[in-house]
């Protein structure tokens, strides 16, 4: 009996989420920007890959219209 009701008792899951959103362009500007959303396996690897979006060497500068942001979800 107690298999049994071991095997009828719900299991906790880790249910988290991690996405990168990254974002670009000049706010209120018409066609000068977007969104991304990309499931991640980590909050750190979130993290890392979300300063190398915003430190890219393919831009000569550093702009001020590119961010991202790091979202836990259920």
């Amino acid at each position: 009996m107690p298999l049994l009701a071991v095997l009828a008792l719900p299991t906790t899951v880790n249910a988290d989420s991690y996405w990168l959103i990254l974002t670009y362009g000049e706010r209120g500007v018409t066609g000068g920007g977007g969104i991304e959303k990309i499931e991640m396996p980590t909050l750190g690897s979130c993290e890392k890959e979300g300063r190398k979006w915003d430190n890219s060497p393919t831009q000569k500068e550093k702009s001020k219209f590119r961010s991202f942001h790091c979202v836990v979800g259920k």
